[in-house]
């Protein structure tokens, strides 16, 4: 069976999309799916997570976006943790896009998705032709936010543009959940926040999120997954809960 593509997007910087793609892939990793970690972003943030920076620019995902074929299998990068590999990031990848074909990420994939289970796309906030790129490329889309008014302005416009790629490109999605993190329900903000969003896109589109827990922010200073960094920390049983929503909601093979 081919790997199922989800892609880790919101036109919001910092939500925690790189956070999901390193946490969430390690845990399905370690269930025993193949998992695979794209990283789209020219941040580099998801390899980071796994200490991996690619110094040649052929070998990263982003190559797909200047050449007509590319072997993406070859970029592919072993990572420390059971099951996950990564594709890094160009680093110097500037937005741009020189081929006219928007489904060029998706045709790329194909080979690779004989591979893997589950194949995650870390998306980047900015560079609207990448994200169109990765949404085509995707079966369904995780959606991180942070529980604020602003962060709740960039869910509803993902969802617009989310709705636009799929009515006028024809992608053909399983729909998008969304995945509230940094969870601090001391505050009435967030309560109100998420009562929003539950009122704006219903139940079945949220997911179990994470809780505000400083090992995360530590995992990434050390370069590597939570999971491995440190094992009992609260958010770890969060990414597991987080990984039963995701097999359930996109049907994981």
């Amino acid at each position: 069976m081919q790997a199922r593509v989800l892609a880790v997007a919101n036109r919001k910087g910092g939500t925690g999309k790189s956070t999901i793609a390193v946490n969430l892939g390690t845990e399905l990793g370690s269930r025993g799916y193949r998992v695979l970690i794209a990283d789209l972003d020219p941040q580099g943030h998801a390899g980071l997570g796994f200490d991996i920076v690619s110094s040649d620019a052929e070998r990263t995902v982003h190559a797909v976006f200047h050449k007509s074929r590319v072997d993406l299998l070859a970029a592919v990068r072993t990572t420390n943790e059971p099951n996950v590999d990564l594709i890094a990031a160009d680093r110097h990848f500037d937005g741009q896009i020189t081929r006219a074909d928007p489904r060029c990420l998706a045709k790329a994939l194909n080979p690779v998705k004989q591979v893997y289970d589950v194949i995650l796309l870390d998306s980047p906030p900015v560079a609207a032709n990448v994200i169109v790129c990765a949404l085509l490329a995707s079966e369904g889309v995780l959606v991180p936010t942070l529980l604020d008014h602003l962060a709740l302005d960039g869910v509803r416009q993902f969802a617009r543009a989310y709705h636009h790629v799929m009515c006028k490109l024809g992608a053909t999605l399983l729909g998008f959940a969304i995945a509230p993190m940094q969870i601090d329900f001391r505050t009435n903000m967030q309560k109100h926040v998420l009562a929003q969003l539950f009122g704006s896109f219903g139940s079945d589109q949220i997911m179990r999120g994470v809780g505000i827990d400083v090992s995360v922010a530590e995992a990434f200073g050390h370069c590597r997954p939570l999971l491995q960094y440190r094992a009992n920390a609260r958010a770890v049983a969060d990414f597991s809960v987080m990984a039963d929503d995701v097999a359930r909601r996109f049907n994981l093979p």
